[in-house]
Protein backbone atom coordinates (compact mmCIF):
# COMPACT_ATOMS: atom_id res chain seq x y z
CA UNK A 1 0.00 0.00 0.00
CA UNK A 2 1.51 3.31 -1.12
CA UNK A 3 0.79 6.25 1.15
CA UNK A 4 1.63 9.91 0.55
CA UNK A 5 2.21 12.26 3.47
CA UNK A 6 2.24 16.00 2.75
CA UNK A 7 1.77 19.32 4.55
CA UNK A 8 2.11 23.09 4.49
CA UNK A 9 0.92 23.84 0.97
CA UNK A 10 -0.28 27.29 2.11
CA UNK A 11 -2.09 27.78 -1.20
CA UNK A 12 1.09 27.26 -3.27
CA UNK A 13 -0.33 26.37 -6.69
CA UNK A 14 2.81 24.70 -8.01
CA UNK A 15 3.19 22.50 -4.94
CA UNK A 16 -0.54 21.70 -4.90
CA UNK A 17 -0.45 20.64 -8.55
CA UNK A 18 2.55 18.39 -7.89
CA UNK A 19 0.83 16.73 -4.91
CA UNK A 20 -2.38 16.22 -6.90
CA UNK A 21 -0.37 14.35 -9.56
CA UNK A 22 1.29 12.19 -6.91
CA UNK A 23 -2.10 11.40 -5.39
CA UNK A 24 -3.18 9.70 -8.61
CA UNK A 25 -0.61 6.96 -7.97
CA UNK A 26 -1.36 6.46 -4.25
CA UNK A 27 -3.62 4.06 -2.37
CA UNK A 28 -4.22 6.67 0.36
CA UNK A 29 -2.75 9.91 1.67
CA UNK A 30 -2.50 12.03 4.80
CA UNK A 31 -2.59 15.81 4.52
CA UNK A 32 -0.99 17.16 7.69
CA UNK A 33 -2.41 20.67 7.63
CA UNK A 34 -1.74 24.28 6.67
CA UNK A 35 -3.43 24.04 3.30
CA UNK A 36 -4.47 27.68 3.81
CA UNK A 37 -2.62 30.81 4.93
CA UNK A 38 -4.14 32.60 7.91
CA UNK A 39 -7.44 30.86 7.18
CA UNK A 40 -7.66 31.88 3.50
CA UNK A 41 -7.61 29.62 0.43
CA UNK A 42 -8.54 26.32 2.08
CA UNK A 43 -11.35 25.28 -0.26
CA UNK A 44 -9.48 26.34 -3.40
CA UNK A 45 -6.42 24.30 -2.45
CA UNK A 46 -8.35 21.19 -1.44
CA UNK A 47 -10.48 21.28 -4.58
CA UNK A 48 -7.34 20.57 -6.60
CA UNK A 49 -6.49 17.60 -4.38
CA UNK A 50 -9.85 15.86 -4.90
CA UNK A 51 -8.63 13.42 -7.56
CA UNK A 52 -10.29 10.21 -6.36
CA UNK A 53 -7.71 9.07 -3.80
CA UNK A 54 -8.76 8.76 -0.16
CA UNK A 55 -7.11 11.59 1.80
CA UNK A 56 -7.19 11.96 5.59
CA UNK A 57 -6.94 15.65 6.44
CA UNK A 58 -5.70 17.41 9.57
CA UNK A 59 -6.26 21.10 10.25
CA UNK A 60 -2.97 22.92 10.65
CA UNK A 61 -2.64 26.05 12.75
CA UNK A 62 -3.45 28.16 9.64
CA UNK A 63 -6.63 26.23 8.79
CA UNK A 64 -10.18 26.78 10.03
CA UNK A 65 -11.12 23.39 11.52
CA UNK A 66 -14.87 23.92 11.05
CA UNK A 67 -14.42 24.84 7.39
CA UNK A 68 -12.26 21.75 6.89
CA UNK A 69 -14.95 19.56 8.48
CA UNK A 70 -17.56 20.93 6.08
CA UNK A 71 -15.32 20.37 3.06
CA UNK A 72 -14.73 16.78 4.15
CA UNK A 73 -18.48 16.19 4.46
CA UNK A 74 -18.99 17.50 0.92
CA UNK A 75 -16.21 15.46 -0.71
CA UNK A 76 -16.47 11.67 -0.46
CA UNK A 77 -12.72 11.01 -0.74
CA UNK A 78 -11.81 13.34 2.14
CA UNK A 79 -11.92 12.42 5.84
CA UNK A 80 -11.53 14.91 8.68
CA UNK A 81 -8.86 13.26 10.81
CA UNK A 82 -8.14 15.41 13.87
CA UNK A 83 -8.62 13.23 16.96
CA UNK A 84 -9.55 10.23 14.80
CA UNK A 85 -7.85 6.99 13.76
CA UNK A 86 -8.04 4.42 10.97
CA UNK A 87 -6.51 0.97 10.44
CA UNK A 88 -4.71 0.49 7.12
CA UNK A 89 -2.78 -2.72 6.42
CA UNK A 90 -2.62 -3.62 10.15
CA UNK A 91 -1.20 -0.20 11.10
CA UNK A 92 -3.34 2.17 13.17
CA UNK A 93 -2.94 5.76 11.98
CA UNK A 94 -4.08 8.42 14.45
CA UNK A 95 -4.32 12.16 13.78
CA UNK A 96 -3.52 15.30 15.77
CA UNK A 97 -3.94 18.68 14.09
CA UNK A 98 -3.34 22.23 15.23
CA UNK A 99 -0.44 24.29 16.48
CA UNK A 100 0.41 26.66 19.26
CA UNK A 101 -2.45 29.04 20.19
CA UNK A 102 -2.70 32.32 18.31
CA UNK A 103 -3.66 31.34 14.74
CA UNK A 104 -6.97 29.96 13.38
CA UNK A 105 -6.48 26.49 14.94
CA UNK A 106 -4.25 26.51 18.00
CA UNK A 107 -4.27 23.88 20.74
CA UNK A 108 -2.94 24.14 24.27
CA UNK A 109 -0.57 21.50 25.62
CA UNK A 110 -3.38 20.35 27.91
CA UNK A 111 -5.76 19.81 24.99
CA UNK A 112 -3.08 17.92 23.05
CA UNK A 113 -2.54 15.70 26.09
CA UNK A 114 -6.29 14.94 26.27
CA UNK A 115 -6.46 13.95 22.60
CA UNK A 116 -3.36 11.79 22.76
CA UNK A 117 -4.71 9.93 25.80
CA UNK A 118 -7.45 8.53 23.53
CA UNK A 119 -4.75 6.89 21.41
CA UNK A 120 -3.00 5.15 24.33
CA UNK A 121 -4.59 1.69 23.87
CA UNK A 122 -4.13 1.54 20.08
CA UNK A 123 -1.77 -1.12 18.70
CA UNK A 124 0.71 -0.78 15.81
CA UNK A 125 0.30 2.97 16.17
CA UNK A 126 1.50 5.55 13.64
CA UNK A 127 0.87 9.19 14.53
CA UNK A 128 0.23 11.84 11.91
CA UNK A 129 0.44 15.33 13.37
CA UNK A 130 0.65 18.90 12.21
CA UNK A 131 3.04 20.03 14.95
CA UNK A 132 5.97 17.70 15.74
CA UNK A 133 7.25 16.53 19.12
CA UNK A 134 9.41 19.01 21.01
CA UNK A 135 13.18 18.93 21.22
CA UNK A 136 14.08 16.95 18.10
CA UNK A 137 15.62 17.61 14.71
CA UNK A 138 12.14 17.74 13.16
CA UNK A 139 10.91 20.68 15.26
CA UNK A 140 13.96 22.96 14.97
CA UNK A 141 13.28 26.36 13.38
CA UNK A 142 15.83 28.51 11.50
CA UNK A 143 16.69 30.27 14.76
CA UNK A 144 17.60 26.97 16.38
CA UNK A 145 14.56 27.17 18.67
CA UNK A 146 12.40 24.08 19.13
CA UNK A 147 8.73 24.75 18.36
CA UNK A 148 7.02 21.38 18.89
CA UNK A 149 4.60 20.09 21.51
CA UNK A 150 6.03 18.97 24.86
CA UNK A 151 2.99 16.77 25.50
CA UNK A 152 3.50 15.00 22.16
CA UNK A 153 7.12 14.27 23.04
CA UNK A 154 6.02 12.84 26.40
CA UNK A 155 3.44 10.62 24.68
CA UNK A 156 5.94 9.34 22.10
CA UNK A 157 8.56 8.66 24.75
CA UNK A 158 6.10 6.67 26.85
CA UNK A 159 4.09 4.84 24.18
CA UNK A 160 6.78 4.42 21.49
CA UNK A 161 4.53 4.41 18.40
CA UNK A 162 6.05 2.99 15.23
CA UNK A 163 6.46 6.42 13.64
CA UNK A 164 5.39 10.05 13.76
CA UNK A 165 4.85 12.04 10.54
CA UNK A 166 4.62 15.80 11.07
CA UNK A 167 4.48 19.14 9.26
CA UNK A 168 4.54 22.76 10.44
CA UNK A 169 8.32 23.40 10.51
CA UNK A 170 9.00 24.35 6.88
CA UNK A 171 12.75 24.68 7.31
CA UNK A 172 13.01 21.12 8.65
CA UNK A 173 11.28 19.52 5.64
CA UNK A 174 12.87 16.18 4.81
CA UNK A 175 14.50 15.85 8.23
CA UNK A 176 14.30 12.62 10.21
CA UNK A 177 15.06 11.77 13.81
CA UNK A 178 14.03 9.26 16.46
CA UNK A 179 12.77 9.14 20.04
CA UNK A 180 13.69 5.72 21.38
CA UNK A 181 12.45 3.25 18.78
CA UNK A 182 9.99 5.72 17.21
CA UNK A 183 11.00 7.12 13.84
CA UNK A 184 10.20 10.81 13.24
CA UNK A 185 9.61 12.26 9.77
CA UNK A 186 9.17 15.91 8.84
CA UNK A 187 7.13 16.03 5.65
CA UNK A 188 6.33 19.17 3.70
CA UNK A 189 4.91 20.43 0.46
CA UNK A 190 7.11 18.12 -1.63
CA UNK A 191 5.49 15.13 0.05
CA UNK A 192 6.89 11.85 1.36
CA UNK A 193 5.86 8.45 -0.01
CA UNK A 194 6.10 5.30 2.10
CA UNK A 195 5.03 1.76 1.32
CA UNK A 196 3.07 0.16 4.16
Amino acid sequence: MRILFFSDLHGDQVATSRISQQLLEMDAAFGLGDFASFGRGLDETLEQLDVGTDVYLLPGNHDDANELKLICKERSHFTYFHGEYVVLKSKTFAGLGGGMPGLPFGLSEEKVHQILNRFMPLENLVLVTHTPPYGTAVDRAWSGAHIGYHSLREFVTEVQPLAVYSGHVHEAEGTTDSLGTTQLFMVGKRGLIHDI
